[in-house]
């Protein structure tokens, strides 16, 4: 036994030979892009599938010898790195970095291409590729029969380099490329069929929607980075010693890193509270520059609803969700990497790695917990009346994902994490086994014209109930163990002068599971269970290749393992059990949690779920999806033939339509911008621009013109005539001058 501890221990590449190569991570993919994209028409299919999943497969190698890195503990010392801003006893454990130097920079301002790999990042480096990898495996077969395959595989590789430069990026700015990368890949993802004009227009508006909440993460980045600077200023000694640092090193940090590197944002949390006893605090106004006269605190909340909007622009939350569930016009693969492993998930670990800043600002804090405490209950109420087996997925993204913002607004990083970490593994599995069930019945989508597809489709059949079981949160499967997670800590943890959100978070998440559990279990038994419809397209099903049912069984079996990071199995400091993922991402989320102890703006609750907290989550669970059974088995079937109510009818149509919000976007936001470009359009460009200015100039030139050619005639006779009338006219005009 000691020895496989050991052997784990013991990172394979020593961590110091490895940092280096951190790069090749993100380059193996960013080279399949490359190689697929430009030969890919001539390399054929076979050798491009070659090239996208090992371009993957080896990024999740790669990956996979990063984390392990991380973990090493070979000597009986655990791997660290010194901290840039930090006193010279100061590192950071648990963490890989290299920094491939000056990226660019403008006066004091720089910014290092600098890669960072800790347990956060690490674990989500393995779900990225991993779960990239399996897509790949399974589009091979899903797109065989496409003939822009070769595209297809390099926006697959292009968008997953992207998520990897995303997690792996030490500072805001190269974060932020990523960001933009995962934006422009899902758009070209998305509209990947641009011959079909809904398809493409799905794409647009995925890539506009996304525009407006990278707009204001902009924002939110430079007045982090005029914070940074009006902190430098008017801190002092005592500010950087309650940090860890010295005013010396922090100034030195600042100039070999930037101002927007992670570790020194977090000196700067740590310096800010008001119980450390500096110059600077919350309360502190700030007394110049652009910021001058508003409070820290003030700035620091005004920066953390900006982040939200952009998070909430990437991880489809209130306002900006509506991109989502037309992103459901890509092919299904894209689905699944959009919504399970990587793009939607930007939001939640942006969140969780400023964690320090977060805890800040309690009014931000819940702001986002309620944000996605509505998003998640209006997506699932909104598909309740879907049809569509992809857009019923969709809208299950949109909803899980407001579990993981109301967990990382009640300050619960860890669970919201693992919840991101799970969901990945089940939603893959469900919009990959949709897709399933679409390649083995003509493309049908519509789960009302499936049915009894149990006993031809066994291998889609199984994979997709355990994911439907793990998304509903049913024991002993991992979305029953983080969702609990999420729901516990949201109950338990409370927000300075906010102690009410904690309570009305909590039962609105109760309520969200209750309606998880009822339409993802009416997906289940309309797809799979009775008899199959008069309606279906083909009059029987088949299963798909093993290149599509491999995954759907890897990715199964993780919904169902995934669960010991859950289980309290790590001994806590001050007595009892922590769950492993916490104890795991420990050495992230302890800076926050420090934040949080001394400002006293976040009260974190650490104990563990008891009996009572599962069996109430199991019987809200298990209640949803018997009424589902009852209904769709029993009731329903007994009423074919007699009229529906028509508030029935009504209330199925509001759901059916979104409950209106597009168009009411459509009334209050497009509508009005496209009235307001039309006027600017024909009267500021049309009239004013290229009438008045442009064609009006242009017309007075031509006419001075023609008036003045008049008089340049070429005739010597009549210049000498007009040159005697000028001069007996000065003579005539002098002569009255003396008379006068």
């Amino acid at each position: 036994m000691d020895g496989i501890v050991e052997f784990f221990r013991t990172a394979p590449i020593p961590p110091e030979v490895f940092a280096p190569s951190l790069g090749l991570i993100i380059l193996l993919p960013l080279l399949g892009a490359f190689v697929c994209g430009v030969f890919g028409k001539w390399l054929g299919r076979a050798n491009v599938h070659l090239v996208a999943c090992s371009a993957i497969a080896g990024a999740f190698v790669l990956s996979l010898m990063a984390f392990w890195a991380t973990s090493d503990a070979a000597g009986g010392r655990v791997v660290s790195m010194p901290n840039p801003f930090g006193i010279d006893r100061d590192v950071v454990r648990y963490a890989i970095a290299h920094d491939y130097g000056t990226w660019f920079a403008a006066g004091d301002f720089r910014v290092n291409f600098g890669l960072m790999v800790d347990h956060l990042s690490g674990i989500l480096l393995l779900v990225i590729t991993g779960v990239g990898f399996l897509i790949h495996l399974y589009s091979t077969s899903y797109m065989e029969h496409d003939d822009g395959y070769w595209r297809f595989f390099a926006y697959l590789n292009l968008f997953v380099a992207a998520m990897l430069t995303l997690v792996m990026a030490d500072n805001l700015v190269l974060l932020f490329v990523g960001w933009e990368g995962v934006g422009m890949a899902s758009y070209l993802l998305i509209g990947f069929w641009y011959t079909d004009s809904a398809k493409a227009w799905a794409g647009r508006k995925a890539f506009v929607t996304n525009r407006i909440g990278d707009f204001a993460f902009l924002i939110a980045t430079f007045l982090l980075v005029l914070t940074v600077g009006a902190f430098n200023r008017q801190a002092d000694a005592r500010d950087y010693s309650a940090a860890g640092s010295t005013r010396s090193r922090y100034e030195q940090g600042l100039s070999a890193k930037g101002p927007v590197t992670f570790k020194g944002l977090e000196k700067m949390a740590l310096a800010m509270p008001e119980g450390v006893g500096g110059a600077v605090a919350l309360s502190t106004p700030i007394k110049e520059g652009p910021l001058a006269g508003y409070t820290f605190g003030g700035v620091m909340t005004a920066t953390m609803l900006l982040f939200l909007l952009g998070a909430a622009g990437k991880s489809a939350q209130l306002p900006l969700y509506v991109w989502l569930p037309d992103a459901m016009a890509g092919p299904t693969p894209v689905s699944a990497l959009i919504h399970a492993a990587t793009m939607v998930t930007a939001g939640v670990y942006l969140f969780c790695r400023m964690s320090s800043l977060l805890v800040l600002s309690p009014t931000a804090m819940a702001t986002i917990a309620i944000v996605g405490a509505l998003t998640s209950l209006l997506a699932a109420l909104i598909a309740f009346a879907q049809d569509d087996i992809k857009k019923v997925l969709a809208y299950s993204t949109v909803s899980q994902l407001g579990i993981m913002f109301m967990g990382v607004g009640m300050g619960v990083f860890w669970a919201a994490a693992l919840h991101l970490v799970t969901h990945a593994c089940f939603k893959a599995c469900l919009f990959l086994g949709a897709g399933s069930v679409m390649h083995g019945n003509g493309d049908e989508t519509d789960i009302k014209k499936l049915g009894g597809l149990w006993k031809e489709m066994k291998w889609t059949h199984a994979t997709f109930l355990v994911s439907t079981l793990a998304i509903t949160g049913i024991i002993p499967l991992s979305g029953f163990f983080s969702k609990d997670a999420v729901f516990h800590g949201v109950h338990h943890n409370h927000l300075q002068d906010l102690h009410w959100v904690s309570g009305f978070v909590y039962a609105m998440g109760l309520l969200i599971t209750a309606c998880t559990a009822f339409y993802m279990s009416r997906v289940y038994l309309l797809t799979f269970t009775g008899k199959r419809s008069p309606e279906a397209k083909l009059a029987h099903a088949h299963e798909s290749s093993w290149f599509m049912t491999l995954p759907l069984v890897v990715l199964a079996f993780l919904s169902v393992v995934t669960l010991v990071y859950a289980l309290p199995l790590m001994p806590r400091s001050g007595g009892g059990f922590q769950p492993l993922f916490e104890n795991f991402l420990s050495p992230v989320l302890r800076p926050a949690e420090t934040v949080a102890r001394v400002a006293k703006t976040v009260a974190l609750d650490n104990s563990a779920p008891a009996f009572m907290d599962y069996l109430i989550a199991w019987l809200v669970a298990a209640s949803g999806g018997l009424a589902a059974a009852f209904l769709y088995l029993k009731f329903f079937p007994a009423q074919v033939g007699k009229p529906v109510p028509a508030f029935a009818r009504a209330v199925r149509r509001t759901a059916q339509n979104k409950f209106y919000v597009d168009e009411l976007y459509e009334f209050i936001l497009i509508r009005p911008v496209k009235f307001v470009a039309f006027i600017l359009f024909r009267v500021v460009d049309a009239l004013v621009i290229d009438t008045v200015l442009v064609r009006g100039t242009a017309y007075v030139t031509e006419k001075v013109g023609l008036g003045l050619r008049r008089l340049q005639t070429g005739d010597a006779q009549a210049y000498a005539a007009i040159m005697a009338l000028a001069i007996l006219g000065g003579a005539v005009y002098a002569l009255l001058q003396v008379l006068s």
